[in-house]
Formats: C-alpha cells, structure tokens, sequence
C-alpha cells in the first residue's frame, strides 16, 4: 500500500482546462466510478472572489444545526487534505490513499493510465466518493478554475447553483472579457438547480439568468437587506434581515457574501434557527482571507477585485500610511493592476519571490526585497507601534511567509 505521501508525488499538479474534450471525458470517470454526485444534495459554489467564505459560512452554520457537511474547496494552504473536509475535519491520510487507490484501479480496469488525471481532478472525485460514503446531509463543492472544463462540472445535479462574485481573472483560461468569463462560469447551472447569486453588474446578472433559462433551472436570487453595524481588525457586526449577528471572518466584503449564504440557506431543505445562525457566523474563519493576528494581516488577494477589496477595508480601518506590505505575486496576474490598489496605501513594499514556479520575481516587485524566509523579520523591524504588516498577493506568499519564517505558530493559534 503506498503512503500519502508517495500519493502525493504521483498527482499531476497541472491544469488540464485547455482540452476541449475534457469534460466528457471526466464524465465517462464519473460513469465508472458510480456517479457518486447523484447520491449527494450538493451545493455547487462559482464565481471570482468569495467562494471560500460562503462555503466556510454556509457550513458551520449547518454544522451548528447538527447536519453532516462535506465541503471541497480550493486552494489548500498548509496540507493538500485541508480541500476536503467533513464538518472541518480534514480528510484522514488513509482515506486519501484509499479513494486513490480505488480510482486508479477503475481507471485501470479500462485501460486508462492512473495519469490521466490531473491532481485537481483526482480530489474532486475522491471527495465525491468520500461524501457519498459518508452519507452527508449537503457537500459544498467549490469550483477550481471556472466553469465550463472544470473537474467539478461532472456534477449534473446540483440541488444549488450559488455565484459568487464575477470579475476578472484567469483570462488566459477563462476568456478576456466579463462576459466571456461569466458565460464560462455559467455552464455549471444545470436542468432543475436553483440558482442564487451575489450582487453582479447588469450585464453578468444577464448572463446568468439566461443561462438558467436555457438549462431549465430556476432563477431564485433575492435581496437580502444586510448593514454594516462595525467593521474593524478586531470585530464585524453586521445586521442580516433585521437581526445583528457578530462575525468570525473580517472585512466588509462579507456583507455580500452573507447576502449569498442565506440566500442557498432559503433553498435547501435543511432548516436552520436564528441559533444555529449566530453560533455557525461567529465560528467561521479562514486563514489567509483577511486574516488579523496582532497587527499582521494576511490576505491572499490575487486579482484586481481581491486587492481592490483589501485596499478599501484597510483605508476603512485608517491605516492607510501604516502598512509595511509584504508583497508577492504569481506573474500570469494582472499584477500592475494589484500593485496600483496595494502600494499607495504602504509605507514600505518589501518584495518576494512567491513559492511557486509562476511567481513575478521579487525584484520586479520593489526595490527592497526579502526572502519568504526574512520577510517577517525585516517587517518587523521596520514596523513601528503603529504600523501593521500585510502579507499579501498570492496564497503561495502566506505560505512561503509562515513556512519559510519558521511561523507555523501564528496559523496554529489562529485556527
């Protein structure tokens, strides 16, 4: 039996979104693997920025009503199994080379190489197969890489169809255009879903009910009155539908996404109290989305809406002019763009060199550069009493950050 480890080496991390044929190919894998999507009530997540939080919102607030809850997100941060959880306890090693296994020998049996899946496709369907075995109330699946040829498109009956926010980014896949990447995202909607969708511009809500029109699903976004009662570092309080709850995650951006999650909350059959509600909010957090511990700020914004969104929170809480920000970003970004949000409200830009073979070098960045290693340290020094250091432009940066400067302890106290 080979270990999770030797698992590990043998996935292929590359994406294989550019193969036309993609998608019916990944569906006959579903075919011979039993098509564990139709056993499962699933909660299918799109969109640009925000998915990770409405899925983490979503869940503990089910997990508070005692619901049995499968979620798959990505991209994990610290450990590969982080993807796939149930009620946010990470998929056990022994499983993984489990469900492994028992894919590669399906894929064997008919006459297909075990690399003929990539390492992205391989745990979309593991955690299909280990939601369906566990036999759980809802699996939220979020979606990697769009829509239209991602791995989680094999799903054909998703109870929900939930949009989070769409703006640009991954072009080079997706299309160059907001309507391009929405058509994209769109094709997930699927014959009988219901389909909610955060606040779009005009033209991608048009899309989007179009594309619910065509596939027969129903169209049931509505508005939910949400009002930002406090936001800063240290609390977000905000009023939903009348009532105040108090926040786990950060950031006025959540306003929206909270908009989304009671809105799939309104379309499952799963109810939940006002309780259940406030305990699973305040229990939500998710390392690398805004993430405050002491005065360092990690926020793994990696587009121009995502730095956008991290520079108006940080202006909002008055600390425009004291930040030392760590920055580092994936060169295939739109990184002038992310940079032109970012750098005017820093002090100091220290450059890095992301952990990732696609990074931007750090020189290209700014003219004081650190290693992942040094970084922290040089902020640090750098930073006076009234300074907060913001780590910031890829998850591969907070990664290579905490990993490399020796700070496991800051995400271990964290979560």
């Amino acid at each position: 039996m080979r270990t999770y480890e030797e698992v590990l080496s043998l996935m292929d991390s590359g994406w294989r979104v550019d193969d036309a044929g993609r998608l019916n190919f990944l569906r006959q894998v579903n075919k011979w693997l039993g098509q564990p999507d139709r056993q499962l009530r699933i909660v299918h997540v799109v969109g640009t920025n925000g998915k990770g939080s409405v899925v983490e919102m979503t869940a503990r607030i089910l997990e508070a009503a005692d619901y049995q809850v499968g979620t798959f997100t990505s991209p994990a941060l610290f450990d590969a199994r982080e993807q796939v959880q149930l009620n946010h306890h990470s998929m056990s090693k022994s499983a993984v080379v489990h469900w492994y296994e028992h894919i590669r020998t399906v894929l064997m049996a008919h006459g297909e190489e075990p690399a003929a899946l990539s390492a992205f496709e391989y745990w979309t369907f593991m955690a299909l197969l280990y939601f369906a075995d566990a036999h759980v109330d809802v699996a939220i699946i979020e979606a990697g890489l769009g829509g239209k040829r991602d791995a989680t498109h094999v799903i054909s009956r998703p109870a929900v169809v939930a949009v989070t926010p769409i703006s640009l980014d991954h072009m080079q896949w997706l299309g160059n255009t907001l309507a391009a990447i929405a058509t994209n995202k769109a094709a997930v909607i699927q014959p009988g879903s219901r389909v909610v969708s955060a606040q779009q511009e005009p033209r991608v809500t048009a899309i989007l009910q179009h594309a619910t029109q065509q596939s027969q699903a129903a169209w049931q976004a509505i508005d939910v009155p949400v009002e930002i009662l406090v936001d800063t570092p240290a609390q977000l309080r905000l009023q939903i539908a009348g009532v105040p709850y108090e926040l786990g995650l950060r950031g006025q951006m959540q306003a929206e996404n909270v908009r989304l999650v009671w809105q799939i909350l309104a379309q499952l059959d799963l109810p939940t109290t006002p309780e259940n509600r406030q305990l699973g909010l305040s229990q939500a957090t998710l390392f690398g989305r805004l993430t405050v511990t002491g005065q360092v700020i990690y926020d793994g914004a990696h587009n121009p809406a995502g730095a956008q969104q991290l520079a108006n929170e940080l202006d909002n809480w008055g600390l425009r002019g004291h930040v030392i920000l760590i920055l580092g970003m994936l060169a295939d970004k739109d990184t002038t763009a992310i940079q032109a949000a970012l750098t005017p409200l820093a002090r100091q830009v220290i450059g890095v060199t992301a952990d990732n073979q696609r990074a931007m070098l750090a020189t290209d960045i700014a003219q004081h550069t650190a290693t992942l290693g040094e970084a922290m340290t040089q902020a640090k020094q750098l930073a006076t009493a009234t300074d907060w250091i913001v780590v910031a432009g890829s998850f591969y940066t907070i990664k290579g950050v905490i990993t490399h400067g020796d700070l496991a302890s800051e995400h271990d106290a964290f979560i």
